[in-house]
């Protein structure tokens, strides 16, 4: 009896610490929208950067396995940063891994242009999916401040049928994803009138209007014409 005894507190103990280690959805937290960033990044602009949150039942987790998937109808769409934005090899994609930290958060960085709102896109699948050790999280949608190309075209914008990546002529002969006067324009009524624009939401509720806040993130992008290689 003292040995089933035992048995039944080592089975116990061991479930115990698998529940400690599991993934709760209803408390981990992902951001709404993934921003990509045309080019460098700014210090304290949450632009390009994409911050998960685990938690468990008993609180932050580490080591969780953590998936980024944009689907593959999103990825031709999007004009992806090439080297030297995003490293060496330039921007990873369609998918991006990691385990998340003692505080359960893993930060990701996406470098490149194009929006691609939810309302406009006719994928067969998702835009973005963030899984957690196998378990779906939420689904993003992409935004970017190069938003449009020098057409004022989207990503999503027919023709062709679906959309297609909208990278602008470069010089000699290469394309760019860059912020440029077209993209200002766009972005210009939403912070003007507070409007609800997707692709002008760079903080959240992603599902809000457009407020002070996304008009400062945006404004060093648009001043500086921000640029990089796409792919």
């Amino acid at each position: 009896m003292r040995m089933i005894a035992v048995g039944f507190w080592l089975l116990g103990g061991l479930a115990a610490v698998a529940a400690q280690a599991g993934t709760n959805p209803n408390l981990s937290n992902v951001p709404d929208a993934i921003i990509l960033s045309p080019g460098v990044r700014y210090p304290s602009n949450p632009i390009g950067g994409f911050t998960v949150h685990i938690e468990g039942p008993t609180g932050p987790t580490q080591g969780s396995f953590v998936e980024v998937e944009v689907s593959p109808d999103a990825d031709l769409l999007v004009s992806w940063c090439r080297a030297p934005f995003g490293g060496p090899a330039g921007q990873s994609h369609p998918i991006l891994t990691g385990f998340s930290d003692a505080n359960g958060n893993l930060t990701f960085e996406f470098y490149g242009g194009g929006c691609l709102d939810p309302n406009d896109f006719f994928g067969a699948t998702f835009i973005a999916q963030v899984r957690a050790d196998g378990i779906v999280l939420d689904e993003p949608y992409i935004a970017s401040p190069d938003v449009v190309d020098w057409q004022g075209k989207k990503a999503t914008d027919v023709p062709p049928e679906g959309g297609t990546m909208r990278c602008d002529p470069g010089p000699e002969g290469t394309s760019i994803a860059t912020v440029s006067l077209s993209d200002a324009v766009f972005h210009t009524p939403a912070i003007k009138l507070g409007l609800r624009e997707a692709c002008t939401k760079f903080t959240p509720p992603f599902n809000g209007s457009v407020g002070v806040s996304d008009a400062v993130f945006l404004t060093p992008y648009i001043k500086n014409g921000n640029v990089c290689k796409c792919q």
